[in-house]
């Protein structure tokens, strides 16, 4: 018997898996994704999948499950990350799934339980199809705070040929986004005694130097890329830290990058050109050191997974043309690994991470019937 999507979406939303902490604190987290994986597990496990879960760190998990039927049909896999954001500042119980005028609220509805209970919606029935794909499910820790879950997954076992990120694209196929990179600059002084500001440099001016230097050069230059049919990288300085104590001249000045390069604008060779250039610029050396980074994504329009969900689309009426957007998901990471991947999943990202976050379930249901006729249409086209 097919699940029912409302009903799985209700059940996902009712548990908490709040990532409020990054794996890169080493930190213990005060909520983790382990019951949400569990109940995942347990389910995927009834229909007969063999189940595995990794440990990206301490009690965050990654599922990852497997149903194999046919060595010769392609593997064809769903991800959706298990975490959501916090809750501060929602205006609604978050965890409640009250459903009211065709709408389900809580913290995660959109982004992404919605595509996860499409996607396992569409698992149900496509475990009992001669006509299916082999099939897998991942579900990924730590999207949240970078797609630093995912990039710690060991896909062991026969590759996987293509796969599809839920995210809420209100059910519009995404093939392309942008690559995010968080790095840090550090200007060096020469401490002196506040009394005698002469006798020293400060770091401090020296940050506001380049700060001024990558509003006013390369900011512009950013804005004029263009790439997998995005215009315009970004560039902003986020964080700064500097000086010792109130009587002495910084000798250490900090500031923190956050930067979303287009499709075709590798972030690490961008940061390398960048520092180097800085220092011929500024006359002083300034160094550079990451703090993360989130590969891009560009999905070749002719691939057969776009045209999978082209012909999914297409026979609902619905609009098909490939897309792109400027935020980050686990699919850049995959496809980094060589994995043809796309984008997918009910509810907007103008919902995502709201203070009254909430899914239209029409579209949940039907992103489950999309989901299902792709990868049939997927399986038809590679067998």
């Amino acid at each position: 018997m097919a699940w029912d999507a409302v009903e799985l979406l209700k059940e996902l939303v009712q548990i908490d898996s709040r990532n409020t902490t990054s794996l890169r604190s080493g930190a213990e987290p005060a909520v983790t994704e382990g019951p949400i994986c569990d109940f995942v597990r347990g389910l995927l496990v009834n229909l007969g999948f063999d189940c595995a879960v990794q440990f990206a760190a301490p009690h965050r998990p990654n599922l990852i499950a497997r149903s194999g039927r046919d060595a010769k049909r392609p593997w064809f896999a769903f991800e959706a990350h298990l975490d959501t954001v916090g809750v501060d500042g929602m205006s609604i119980d978050p965890f409640s799934a009250r459903i009211r005028d065709g709408r389900l609220y809580g913290r995660g509805a959109a982004d992404t339980k919605g595509s996860m209970a499409a996607m396992l919606a569409a698992l149900s029935r496509l475990v009992r199809d001669d006509h299916a794909p082999n099939l897998i499910f991942i579900g990924a820790c730590a999207e949240e705070t970078g797609c630093e879950g995912i990039a710690r997954l060991e896909l062991d076992g026969p590759p996987i040929d293509a796969v599809v990120a839920g995210e809420p694209t209100s059910n519009r196929l995404v093939t392309a986004h942008k690559a995010h990179a968080w790095f840090q600059l550090l200007c060096r002084g020469r401490a002196a005694h506040g009394a005698r500001p002469e006798a020293g440099e400060n770091a401090i001016y020296r940050m506001t130097d380049a700060i001024a230097w990558l509003r006013r050069t390369v900011a512009p230059r950013l804005a004029a890329q263009t790439g997998g049919g995005l215009q315009g990288s970004t560039l902003s300085v986020n964080v700064i830290e500097g000086g010792r104590r109130l009587n002495m001249v910084p000798d250490e000045c900090r500031a923190a990058v956050d930067v979303r390069l287009v499709p075709g604008h590798p972030p690490r060779e961008f940061v390398q050109a960048l520092t180097e250039e800085a220092r011929q610029t500024l006359g002083h050396n300034v160094e550079c050191s990451w703090l993360h980074v989130s590969p891009g994504l560009e999905t070749d329009a002719s691939s057969p997974l776009v045209r999978a969900f082209q012909t999914a689309l297409n026979r609902r009426g619905m609009a098909s043309a490939p897309e792109a957007v400027s935020y980050c998901t686990d699919a850049g990471v995959l496809a980094a690994r060589g994995t043809d991947a796309v984008v997918f999943g009910p509810g907007s990202i103008l919902q995502a991470h709201a203070a009254e976050e909430f899914v239209e379930l029409e579209q949940v249901e039907t992103a489950a019937d999309i989901l299902e006729d792709a990868a049939l249409a997927y399986n038809a086209a590679r067998t």
